[in-house]
């Protein structure tokens, strides 16, 4: 599957989501096939199955995780694979 690209926000890092813009449903769509839950590993960690929310566009990761994210760290990539969702973080600049 293909690897997606998104910037973290200061929303997405103080609340703990997972947040894209409009500009991207049908890619993430075609990730998600059409489920309401997907199971999470975010940077390594098992984060258990998740609700999405396609209402405002965001799945919940936890604060705790994001906030200790350090501040280089600009940037999810996420990719689908064998039905897990994979978000990892990395500096965009680099």
């Amino acid at each position: 599957m293909k690897e997606l690209y998104l910037p973290i926000t200061k929303s997405a890092r103080q609340f703990g989501y997972l947040i894209w813009n409009s500009k991207y449903d049908t890619e993430l769509e075609s990730m998600f096939a059409g489920k309401d839950q997907i199971q999470v590993h975010f940077n390594g960690f098992d984060l258990g199955e998740k609700h999405i929310d396609r209402k405002y566009h965001r799945i919940s990761l936890g604060f705790k995780f994001t906030k200790a994210l350090p501040p280089d760290q600009n940037s999810f990539s996420i990719n689908v694979n064998k039905g897990i969702l994979e978000v990892k973080t990395f500096n965009a600049a680099n």
